[in-house]
């Protein structure tokens, strides 16, 4: 169970938003932002530093080359389990472990777990993006870290049960 993919799924997606926080921290500081609104022209104009520039185009590769080592431990796991196979795009996440009624129990404990922390964080991350003077790109970061945390919560669950179930 150790080597299953599914289990490693939350871990996955906790580096894609790690990425994906890095690039918003990128592109959250331009150096110039230029504007043209005129009868004939419209345009947006955003220069980036050397630093910016790098951490941008770094997690850009950074998050293409995960997505092809993601894509391919995919391909890899459905060859080697026919009968469990992840889907590429399906709206039932693939870190669901029911192959049996006890790894179905502990996924739903897991799963209880992180809808009640998205019970009470949404509703604070609401009111945090309609009353917060900061600017839109930290409603982004919020958004970013309710969504690791998600994935920390149902990742350390299942870890849990699954050491009980090896000792």
């Amino acid at each position: 169970m150790k080597n299953d993919f599914r289990m490693q799924y939350p871990l996955w997606m906790m580096g894609f938003i790690v990425v994906l926080g890095l690039f918003l921290f990128g592109v959250n500081s331009p150096e110039t932002t230029e504007i043209v609104n005129t009868e004939t022209e419209q345009s947006f104009l955003v220069e980036y530093g050397l630093v910016q520039g790098f951490i941008i185009l770094g997690s850009i590769v950074l998050y293409l080359i995960m997505l092809f080592v993601f894509y391919m431990k995919i391909r890899r796991h459905n060859k080697m389990n026919p009968t469990q196979k992840i889907p590429s795009f399906a709206i039932r996440p693939p870190e669901y472990l029911e192959q049996d009624e006890g790894m179905t129990h502990i996924t739903r404990k897991a799963s209880q777990k992180v809808y009640t922390f998205m019970t009470w964080s949404l509703p604070g991350l609401a009111v945090f993006a309609m009353f917060s003077p900061l600017s839109r790109i930290y409603t982004v970061l919020a958004i970013l870290v309710v969504a690791f945390l998600q994935y920390v919560i149902y990742y350390r669950e299942i870890r849990k049960h699954l050491r009980e179930e090896d000792e």
